[in-house]
């Protein structure tokens, strides 16, 4: 139970993430407050696909179980200037836009906050289980390399 609860959690927190890294989500307004924020424009095409990338395979990578730790705080770390920028609710006070972008913000803190259970979440069950021939190979701890 525990183990389809856990996959049922990441592909959930995943589809968005899928779903903008597919570009089924327009761009057009991530493109925009970019521009707004300085962002150079030849710069943002590249930034744009640069996120996408991160995001579908992030995502990928949450469904499937494979490193899903190293892949929710990936998009833990792509949400943080995401959403400070694109849904910087106090700068609409007063405005028709106030509430949604409050809205936005608020989404995504909780798609941050169900990362950060993923990312806290020590064993991860993979989706599709490997085979018992399969090697199994481990990432090096930083302390074992010394």
């Amino acid at each position: 139970m525990e183990r389809n609860a856990l996959i049922a959690a990441r592909i959930l927190i995943s589809i968005v993430f899928l779903l903008n890294g597919l570009n089924i989500v327009s761009q057009s307004l991530a493109a925009h407050e970019m521009a707004v924020h300085s962002v150079p424009v030849s710069l943002v095409p590249m930034m744009i696909l640069g996120a996408q990338a991160l995001q579908l395979v992030a995502s990928i990578g949450l469904i499937l179980g494979i490193y899903p730790r190293l892949s929710a705080l990936a998009l833990i770390l792509f949400l943080i200037p995401a959403t400070l920028m694109a849904h910087a609710f106090w700068q609409a006070a007063g405005t028709s836009m106030y509430t949604v972008q409050l809205i936005n913000f608020l989404k995504n803190v909780c798609m941050a906050g169900g990362l950060v259970f993923v990312a806290a979440a020590k064993d991860q069950p993979v989706l599709l289980p490997r085979s018992a021939r399969a090697p199994r190979f481990k990432l090096a701890r930083l302390a074992d390399l010394r």
